[in-house]
């Protein structure tokens, strides 16, 4: 049984997915500063034991280089998540609609999310095949 508290108004909504997002960005950009000017970042345990590169491997560097506008490294760095990230942030945004919305995930969403998780699996797969090569 759900209470008033649990239906939230369509305004309510908006503005708590807004607040998330913002939330989200916020600790986004304290990570760029610390990696950024620090110099201290998170370690790919994937890389670091394996010697492989993981899908998601130079997603930070795309980032502070796409933040510099040097689009051409940024693409060098991960070609699979530059090509995917207004996917990757519509699909966060989304997330934390549905989770304060109290909604599940459409049908339609959910398989191209799929297709998006297999592409990336296949990057990460082609990326370090090519590196052998």
């Amino acid at each position: 049984m759900t209470s008033d508290k649990d239906n939230l108004s369509p305004k309510e909504v908006r503005k708590r997915t807004i607040r998330d997002v913002l939330i989200l960005a916020f600790v986004g950009l304290i990570y760029y500063v610390v990696v950024r000017f620090l110099h201290l970042g998170l370690v790919c345990y994937v890389r670091h034991l394996t010697g492989f590169y993981c899908p998601v491997c130079g997603t930070t560097r795309m980032i502070i280089e796409l933040t510099k506008l040097d689009i051409s490294k940024a693409f060098h760095h991960n070609q699979f998540m530059f090509i995917s990230l207004p996917y990757i942030i519509y699909e966060v945004t989304y997330l934390f609609y549905i989770i304060e919305a109290k909604k599940k995930a459409g049908k339609v969403n959910m398989i191209i999310f799929y297709i998006w998780a297999a592409l990336l699996a296949i990057f990460g797969i082609v990326r370090n095949v090519m590196h052998m090569v």
